[in-house]
């Protein structure tokens, strides 16, 4: 069977080649935040680097609606279909609308199915950062910044609830607190969109109940700035730590200022780049591996200085 959708993929790109036409290749986006803004811009250049003619949808943070799109995509008879998926179980039924239709699948930044690496029978390759991982790194990294502290108080602000980033990264965090039997998370929320302004109320309203806090851990960067503000607006007095993940020029001033402790780094456009070449070489009947991972880096004071922000 390999041996034929190699034969099939050396066969389409021939096609292509004597048509003088490029592959299409459609993109199917979870919803608008400034994040993909930044991964189309890698994806739209790595698009012209190779010679592929790319579609985009956004599915406005619906699960439905993004089902209805790739369902669509897969009726045209794109060449290639890209998921990022808003919800990883809900769109779990493109693999057999593919399958069935004989398009290559492939997933990247948000996995599809419960596998946190990504990898799943049906999808070509996952190209991203397992979410699991940037749970465990924000559990490292209240580690960290608590240490031997027997009781610790923590307020957690999640992105939109049922996503696959929301759910894992969720995971990975309670799996390293579990190793903290006295470390407590006395506030969870979850915002829809990922929005600052979600995270900025969800913090002030937890704020005015006078709960004790050590630390705000967030699962995107502009949280981990509203969290920040809002630490600052409030007057606490008492030094609570705050963490992210991603990095962005707004969190840059926070971070030199000891307002934000830390937040994680990869590029952004990179991984939308490494998503275009994987369909290029994949539907050029090249092998590509069923994950391909993209390590993140945490930034402090440290090394604020030294890093580049994409956002």
């Amino acid at each position: 069977m390999r041996i034929l959708k190699t034969a099939a993929a050396l066969a389409l790109i021939a096609t292509f080649a004597a048509a003088g036409e490029k592959p299409r290749v459609a993109v199917s986006l979870p919803g608008s935040v400034e994040f993909f803004m930044v991964q189309r811009k890698g994806m739209d250049q790595a698009a012209k680097d190779f010679g592929v003619d790319l579609t985009y949808a956004d599915a406005e943070w619906d699960p439905g609606k993004q089902l209805n799109q790739a369902e669509d995509f897969i009726a045209q008879g794109v060449d290639m279909l890209l998921l990022c998926s808003s919800d990883n179980i809900a769109l779990l039924p493109v693999v057999d609308k593919c399958r069935e239709a004989g398009i290559p699948l492939i997933t990247f930044t948000n996995v599809l199915g419960a596998n946190p690496d990504g990898s799943l029978d049906g999808v070509v390759s996952f190209i991203g950062i397992n979410d699991n991982t940037l749970g465990v790194m924000m559990g490292e990294m209240a580690e960290r910044l608590l240490g031997d502290r027997e009781k610790a108080s923590i307020a957690l602000i999640e992105g939109t609830p049922g996503t696959s980033p929301q759910r894992m990264r969720t995971d990975g965090f309670n799996s390293v607190l579990a190793r903290h039997p006295g470390w407590e998370i006395v506030y969870s929320q979850a915002i829809t969109g990922w929005t600052k302004e979600g995270a900025l109320a969800a913090v002030e309203a937890f704020l005015r109940t006078g709960k004790d806090v050590d630390l705000i851990s967030c699962q995107w960067h502009s949280a981990a700035s509203a969290a920040a503000e809002a630490l600052a607006e409030a007057g606490v007095e008492k030094r609570v730590f705050v963490t992210g993940l991603e990095y962005s020029r707004e969190t840059v001033p926070y971070i030199r200022r000891g307002m934000i402790d830390m937040t994680t780094d990869a590029s952004i456009s990179g991984i939308g780049r490494q998503v275009i070449e994987a369909a290029y070489r994949h539907l050029n009947g090249e092998k590509i591996p069923p994950v391909i991972e993209v390590f993140p880096i945490i930034v402090d004071q440290s090394n604020v200085d030294e890093v580049e922000p994409e956002l």
